[in-house]
């Protein structure tokens, strides 16, 4: 018989931002499972809920790297969700960690697909956790949207262009993992009216922790991989 697979969001990176359920999830399963992107890194999403583990717990590192070839990441998935149904297969549960929500732009989600697929009866438990956007606005008071105003999130931009059509189209917009566009963005942004009108939060509840409202004073520079732009700007749709 198989364990269960829960599939964990434990928030942008402050253990405090752990909920409840996950925490009291947290301190029962025998096997934990984290993703790392290069072999023998530490994952961060362990180390956020490190305080409420013990000893007695097995730690289970997937390689899911970062690539741009879809095969390579194909395969990698694959072999994940292999070891993942191997060790569900002696009968334990395992909590599967991942940084922010688990649902919203999470490798957990590739790896269900593959479970359901290969063991239809498996139990899944999917609890939510706090975005780093989420908590980036909080930490500005800043709010998010309001009334009726929507709201685009925007994963990471391929091709930065694509920006001039979404500002035309949302008053409100979160741009994840800008650092590889940044300087691009932030020109678009400028060119738009609305570079004083947007944030950059990196590292949002981690040690390092910081907020630019200046987009301009910090093109040219390297921008940390967790980083995100908030952008709060007039009703356009």
């Amino acid at each position: 018989m198989y364990g269960t697979l829960y599939g964990l969001g434990v928030g942008p990176g402050d253990p405090s931002l752990l909920t409840l359920k996950a925490k009291a999830i947290l301190e029962q399963v025998p096997v934990v499972a984290v993703p790392v992107s290069q072999r023998g890194e530490e994952s961060l999403a362990l180390q956020v809920v490190q305080q409420y583990l013990s000893p007695e717990q097995k730690v289970l590192n997937l390689f899911m790297p970062m690539s741009r070839d879809q095969a390579y990441l194909e395969r990698s998935w694959d072999a994940a969700a292999a070891e993942l149904r191997e060790n569900l297969a002696t009968g334990r549960d395992i909590a599967f960690l991942t940084l922010g929500d688990a649902s919203l732009y999470s490798t957990y989600s590739y790896l269900v697909q593959r479970l359901q697929n290969i063991v239809p009866e498996l139990k899944i438990v999917t609890v939510p956790g706090v975005t780093s956007f989420a908590a980036a606005a909080a930490s500005l008071n800043l709010p998010l949207a309001t009334g009726d105003e929507p709201l685009a999130i925007i994963p990471a931009l391929k091709e930065p262009a694509l920006l001039k059509e979404y500002l035309h189209l949302f008053p409100n917009l979160v741009l994840m993992k800008v650092a590889r566009h940044y300087d691009a963005i932030v020109e678009i942004l400028q060119d738009a009216g609305l570079a004083e009108k947007a944030v950059l939060a990196s590292r949002c509840g981690q040690p390092g922790e910081c907020f630019n409202r200046d987009l301009a004073a910090t093109k040219g520079q390297k921008q940390d991989y967790l980083s995100l732009i908030i952008v709060k700007g007039d009703e356009r749709a």
